[in-house]
This record gives C-alpha cells, sequence and structure tokens, in this order.
C-alpha cells in the first residue's frame, strides 16, 4: 500500500504576480498564454529526428506559459533535421538551434545546459519525438511551488496502441520527507529519466551538474546528482508527458559495451543517497539494481550486439560473478519472475544465464504485447 507523505514545508510556494492571459501565441495560432511565469529554458538533443521534431518542437513552442527558450542541439543529424529547425526558427525566435558533430544525448546535452541563458529559472529536458500537454510547464511552474525538482507522471504511447502510465499521489518533500520516499519513487520509475521534469537552474549552475559521457542509464546518474543537491521536491500526480514509441523501436534496448558498468555506478550512487538522507536500503533499490542488470543480459542477444557466443559468454561471467551484484542480490526480492532470474544469477551458472536471458530476449521480440506489459509492471 502506498504511504502519503504531508507536505513537511509550506515555503516554497510559488508567490510570483498574479497569473493572467496576455496575447496571441507566436506561430499564429489564437490562443491565451501566460507570460508572468519565471522563464525556463527547455533542452531537446535531436538526431535523424526529421520525421518526428516539428510535432515536438511545437508542443512545446505551444505551451500556455510563453517565457520560455527552446534550445534544440541537432546531434550530427544526416536527415533534414536541421532544415525543419531553420523553418521552425524563422517563425519564432524563442528556438534556438545548434548543430554540432554526433557526440550522443550527453554531450549535445551538456552543449545546451552552457548556452541556457542568464535570466532562466528554471530548465525542462524533451526529446525529438515526444509530446508535451500545452499546460505542461504552466503545471509544472505553478504545482511544483518553487521545488528544485519537480517530477510530473508521464505516459507511455506504445507501438500496439495501448499506454502506460507512470504517477504518484501528490507530496512535497524536504530533505527528511524525502529519504523516507526515495526508494518508491525510484521504483514507480521517476527517477530514471530526464523528462517530465523541472529543474532549478540555479541548483545546476552552482552544483555544475552536468551529464557523464554516458549513451545509456547518464539521466539517472545526473538526477541523482540534482537530488544531492535540492532543497525540495515536488512530486505531481497528472501526466502531461508522453513517450512515444514508433514501429521498428524495439522493446529490447541495443547493446552498450558500458551499460553494466553505469548499472554499479548508479547503484552506488543510489546507495549513498540511501545514506545521505537517512533511507533504509531495502528492496526497492536492489529490485531496480536487478532490472538494470536483467537489461544488461538482455541486450546481448539484441539484433544489434555483434558479438559472438563465447563474447558473450565472457560477458555475462563478468557480469554474475561481480562482488557488487552478488552482495546486492543475496536476499530475495520483488515478485515471482524477478526472484527467478535473480535465482538465476546468483546460481554462478554461465550456460543456465545464458540460455535465461537469451529465451527473455526472444520473448520480447516474439510476444512484444506480452512483454511490453510485463515491462511496464511496477
Amino acid at each position: 500500500m502506498r504511504s502519503l507523505c504531508r507536505c513537511t514545508n509550506t515555503s516554497w510556494r510559488y508567490t510570483g504576480p498574479a497569473r493572467r492571459q496576455d496575447g496571441p501565441r507566436r506561430g499564429g495560432q489564437a490562443m491565451q498564454q501566460n507570460n508572468t511565469m519565471p522563464k525556463t529554458a527547455v533542452i531537446m538533443p535531436a538526431y535523424n529526428s526529421g520525421a518526428t521534431i516539428e510535432a515536438s518542437v511545437r508542443s512545446i513552442l505551444n505551451q500556455t506559459v510563453s517565457n520560455l527558450v527552446l534550445i534544440v542541439v541537432n546531434d550530427g543529424s544526416t536527415d533534414d533535421t536541421a532544415a525543419v529547425l531553420e523553418r521552425l526558427r524563422a517563425k519564432d525566435e524563442r528556438l534556438i538551434p545548434m548543430t554540432v558533430p554526433n557526440g550522443g544525448p550527453a554531450k549535445a546535452r551538456n552543449l545546451a545546459l552552457d548556452a541556457v541563458p542568464e535570466d532562466a529559472e528554471y530548465i525542462m529536458f524533451a526529446d525529438s519525438d515526444d509530446l508535451l500537454e500545452s499546460d505542461a510547464l504552466e503545471y509544472a511552474l505553478t504545482e511544483g511551488r518553487g521545488a528544485d525538482l519537480v517530477l510530473m507522471g508521464f505516459s507511455i504511447k506504445n507501438t500496439d496502441g495501448s499506454t502506460a502510465s507512470y504517477c504518484e499521489p501528490e507530496q512535497h518533500l524536504d530533505p527528511a520527507a524525502l529519504g523516507e520516499n526515495l526508494g518508491r519513487l525510484y521504483k514507480a520509475n521517476l527517477l530514471n529519466q530526464v523528462w517530465a521534469k523541472l529543474f532549478s537552474a540555479a541548483m545546476i549552475k552552482e552544483g555544475h551538474i552536468r551529464f557523464p559521457d554516458y549513451r545509456w542509464g547518464e539521466d539517472r546518474l545526473f538526477i541523482f546528482d540534482c537530488l544531492e543537491r535540492a532543497g525540495s521536491v515536488a512530486v505531481l500526480p497528472e501526466c502531461k508527458y508522453s513517450y512515444i514509441m514508433h514501429p521498428g523501436q524495439s522493446l529490447i534496448s541495443s547493446y552498450y559495451d558500458k551499460k553494466f558498468e553505469v548499472c554499479l555506478a548508479a547503484d552506488t550512487r543510489a546507495q549513498q543517497l540511501c545514506r545521505r538522507f537517512g533511507a533504509e536500503d531495502d528492496e526497492d533499490f536492489r529490485y531496480m539494481f536487478a532490472k538494470s542488470v536483467f537489461s544488461c543480459l538482455t541486450t546481448l542477444f539484441s539484433p544489434g550486439c555483434r558479438l559472438n557466443r563465447n563474447e558473450k559468454r565472457d560477458v555475462i561471467r563478468g557480469i554474475i560473478t561481480n562482488e557488487q551484484l552478488r552482495e546486492r542480490s543475496r536476499k530475495p526480492f520483488g515478485g515471482a519472475a524477478v526472484k527467478l532470474l535473480s535465482a538465476v544469477m546468483r546460481s554462478g551458472s554461465v550456460t543456465l544465464n545464458y540460455a535465461a536471458f537469451h529465451f527473455v530476449a526472444w520473448a520480447g521480440q516474439a510476444a512484444p504485447r506480452f512483454f511490453t506489459k510485463l515491462k511496464h509492471r511496477k
């Protein structure tokens, strides 16, 4: 049963000028916008997003809050992404396109962070194929009550037409209350990605917080660094951000040779946060670590993995004999499927793990509807 935490600090409530509707939206549509909110810089990395980026950009520029800039980093795209951005830029000066050699989302976001205007009080991140509700930013600014970090709910739109929603009851947490809720928020998938959130620009600037140079898992490491410095965290229940799964996009993420390294780093950081906030290191944290490791093992059998059988066995051996993993998976946790796969890892058998996670990868490709439900299960 989920426990609700009372607001323990009321000093974060937004106390700016009364909101008012003041004028038509840029871009021509007759819609009222609010220009009295604190300025927000929205950051969007883009790679070969020509087919989707216009809708994503418009969903941001057409927010009910007009006091924003959108920094889009074209990360070495080889399609018409740059041309689409230039066309949109001609219609709305709040769009700031940047083109850089391909270096991955982490580098692109870091470049954008360096370009955030001095007068921006908040920072938001979005992906170039996702969509925001028109009042998402106003909702985060108003209901977030000036918190250093605002966590909104979000929805995942699957290719089969189904939707998985992630949200938690409204809470306003100081560091003491955060310690009591950290594991639950982590398990609820609200700390794994930087989109659907609002960050204090001062917190990021003063803490010199940047994305580590990884191509997977860098989001949660960034968020963990923000949590270390956040004086207040707001959890908002409404889903205002839609993550769009596209045809051909695999439910099994692609193979990345540093993925297990990131898993270990994230788990180490999570344990540090537990100590920092006085949170018990309960099964929620070990559960999330195990899920990440399952993903490492499963992606060995994704179509994009070019390792041969012996190389895959070597990777599996290195993972299942890791001392940190063995210590963290010593006690049983999670549901039946998690307990079963954890037992397979603890067995120490390379052959058994090879067979088990090969089957999991096959199931994800052969029965995507079932795997989608399993993947989105909390």
